[in-house]
């Protein structure tokens, strides 16, 4: 199998075995709190790790990270960067830009079309809305030649590539993973701020304390909204505390926030659970996913955050190559075993 085919081969969701709290689903509902035994949190994540080093599947694991209350509880780093490509927790991040731009009146009304923003015009996409994109319910098709390595292969034209898939269900009817509908996010919110990154910077990482991290721009000038941001994992708590409503000095719109935590669909690939906006849904937990493992886990019941990444060694190429080994697994299979039933009500 090619790197490139490798790098969108996603293997299905595994649940918690014998327990159905663990298992991936579609519902947060009405919260009820849980204090989870410190001690007993830090034997589960040391459970994890120990998996980890005893399975080759698991072998490309970065690093693990585990918060409650805001506060770190358990932090090892395996291998790779501190600071590494997210790829596609990028996503999250693009909708929480999103969320701050509704907070500042910039973005009014999700059910409008982009069409001002973006050239849309005379393409499959044109009228497609914020929601559809934020949902990716965009209707046009996905993968093949418009699978991100294709697209990204060509040295200019992104955008216009992804907007010339075609139509094949009317948008809105369905969920599909859809980087491009992304990368259309990202260049409709970039017309809208004036600079995406530069927006970015000034109402999220610099509010955070994340330090001016690496964020790949496409041909058109602007910031790839599907991947390629580069976060240390006590970056990605930083994001999972905003998500979770623990840092009041990044105010997201609160109506924004629950829509982006609630089920637009009920998903699909690569993660198999539920959609809201560019987050993943499962019962009593929500988090953002990326390629090569990387994930943060949101616990709203117990205020807990678990940051576990990937170092797939990726190179652009061409061609596009990484040191994933067949077969990988992501680490939050072994979260969802071990430490999710500590974590959940």
């Amino acid at each position: 199998m090619s790197p490139a085919c490798r790098r969108n081969t996603v293997l299905p969701p595994r649940g918690c075995p014998g327990s159905p709290r663990c298992a991936p689903s579609a519902s947060l509902g009405k919260t009820a709190l849980v204090t989870p035994s410190t001690d007993l949190v830090r034997a589960a994540a040391e459970d994890v790790l120990r998996a980890i080093r005893a399975d080759p599947a698991f072998s490309r694991t970065g690093h693990l990270r585990v918060e409650l209350d805001g506060e770190p509880v358990f932090d090892r780093h395996l291998l790779g960067p501190e600071a590494s490509d997210v790829f596609s927790v990028t996503k999250s991040v693009l909708a929480t830009l999103a969320g701050l731009a509704v907070a500042d009146g910039l973005l009014p009304d999700l059910d409008a079309a982009v069409d001002a923003w973006i050239p849309t015009a005379g393409t499959p996409s044109a009228g497609v809305t914020w929601r559809h994109l934020l949902t990716m319910q965009r209707g046009v098709q996905v993968g093949g030649e418009f699978d991100s390595d294709e697209v990204m292969a060509r040295p200019a034209g992104w955008l216009d590539r992804w907007l010339a898939a075609p139509r094949i269900e009317p948008p809105g009817t369905r969920f599909r993973y859809d980087d491009g509908a992304a990368y259309l996010l990202g260049a409709a919110l970039h017309a809208v701020v004036g600079d995406l990154y530069g927006y970015a910077e000034q109402r999220l990482f610099g509010p955070l304390g994340i330090d001016s991290p690496d964020w790949l721009r496409g041909p058109e000038g602007f910031v790839h909204g599907g991947a390629h941001l580069r976060l240390t994992a006590a970056d990605l708590a930083r994001l999972g505390r905003l998500w979770l409503g623990l840092e009041p000095g990044v105010r997201i719109d609160p109506a924004f926030r629950r829509e982006m935590i609630t089920p637009s669909s009920s998903g699909g690939p690569p993660e198999g659970v539920a959609y809201g906006y560019l987050m993943w849904i499962g019962d009593g937990y929500f988090f953002a996913g990326g390629w090569a493992g990387q994930h943060v886990v949101c616990v709203p019941a117990s205020r807990a955050v678990v940051v576990v990444t990937g170092d797939p060694q990726f190179t652009f190429g061409p061609p596009v190559s990484d040191a994933m080994p067949s077969g990988w697994r992501p680490a939050l299979d072994l979260m969802r075993l071990h430490l999710l039933p500590l974590l959940l009500p």
